[in-house]
């Protein structure tokens, strides 16, 4: 999930690139089923418990003389401390408050065999009944578990009693957990980096700029590839060789699957770069832009998606140099000369 807040300055504008949409992802819940049979003592059908079918069901027969039964899942995640977690049983009639007195859960984590967790029905989070003879029981996990076991019991008498379905809630797998997001004004430019504490499914980032004046416009300057699926911190960094003078950044994190999420804005200004300081600006398709910088210089034109365009420049009369709009199409560009500010342009019909 996208976590950071490194906002340096922009003021009313920053305020207005936030409601655009710039916002990280909430966390979802997600209701994870048993999905294998570990183990089972005076059980028949075990499987019928994985999944989440309620017309389908595990029977515990305990035997008579205090016998016990026991069915042990497992779970397709690792359940964290603090989660709920819980049991659908069936006595097949009217839920015996005895049967349920012999009831106990248990919570494991593989490869151990010693319970994390054991459960009776005093120290339940809730019993909820839902129809004659079937009920809910749910607690809250005070140890990371990723098995569990239903075991039912203790009586005198024998007796049978459904298991319908184990389940846990979990928070879900974040795609990209992003711990920090920076820039920072450098002689060869604008040095972004962000670092990651988990990736899942990630495919790569993509970093927008946006300039620093009205209208607000964020165009793709450039990817990086993510680590797919990774459990380890990682550092990523970016340079914008050619920033404008106050420039505005966020990163567009795209999973494989097409999914995007938006990072905070960061605002940098550039330090040390001399505006190139072309006019006009608006300039008429065909007029020609004037500019102060010397006859040999090369500026580089690129439209709002990076892509070049050409640039035809011809000598003015006062040994500076001047751009030829001619076969400009009308639009919005950068104007670039290394060692200087870039230029946001705007040709007109």
């Amino acid at each position: 999930m996208f976590s950071s807040a490194f906002f340096r300055q922009g003021g009313l504008l920053l305020a207005l690139l936030l409601a655009l949409g710039t916002r990280p992802c909430a966390a979802q819940i997600i209701r994870y089923y048993a999905t294998g049979i570990i183990s089972s003592v005076n059980t028949f059908n075990p499987d019928a418990a994985m999944g989440q079918d309620p017309n389908t069901q595990a029977t515990l027969a305990p035997p008579a003389l205090f016998g016990t039964a026991s069915v042990r899942l497992g779970l397709p995640a690792t359940i964290a401390t603090g989660s709920k977690a819980g049991l659908i049983v069936d006595s097949g009639g009217v839920l015996a408050l005895a049967a349920l007195n012999g009831m106990t859960i248990k919570t494991y984590l593989a490869p151990s065999n010693t319970a994390q967790q054991t459960i009776s029905l005093s120290q339940l989070l809730t019993l909820q009944v839902l129809n004659a003879g079937r009920a809910t029981a749910e607690f809250t996990a005070t140890k990371p578990f990723d098995q569990i076991e239903f075991v039912a019991g203790g009586l005198l008498n024998a007796y049978t009693l459904g298991l319908v379905a184990a389940y846990a809630d979990a928070t879900a797998p974040l795609p990209v957990q992003l711990v920090g997001f920076q820039g920072n004004a450098t002689p060869a430019g604008v040095q972004l980096s962000w670092q990651t504490a988990s990736e899942r499914h990630n495919a790569y980032f993509a970093i927008e700029r946006a300039p620093g004046e009205a209208p607000i416009a964020f165009t793709e300057l450039g990817r990086v590839a993510g680590l797919g699926s990774s459990n380890q911190a990682h550092s990523y960094q970016y340079l914008d060789a050619a920033p404008g003078s106050l420039n505005y950044y966020r990163l567009r994190q795209v999973d494989t699957d097409g999914t995007t999420t938006y990072s905070p804005v960061v605002a940098v200004q550039a330090s040390g770069r001399s505006p190139i300081g072309a006019y006009p600006v608006p300039v008429l398709r065909g007029q020609h832009l004037h500019t102060p910088l010397p006859a040999t210089a090369q500026p580089v034109l690129t439209d709002l998606l990076g892509r070049p365009v050409a640039c035809p420049t011809l000598p003015a009369l006062d040994g500076t140099l001047d751009v030829d709009t001619q076969n400009l199409r009308p639009g919005t560009y950068w104007l670039t000369v290394v060692g200087m500010a870039s230029q946001r342009l705007v040709v007109q019909e």
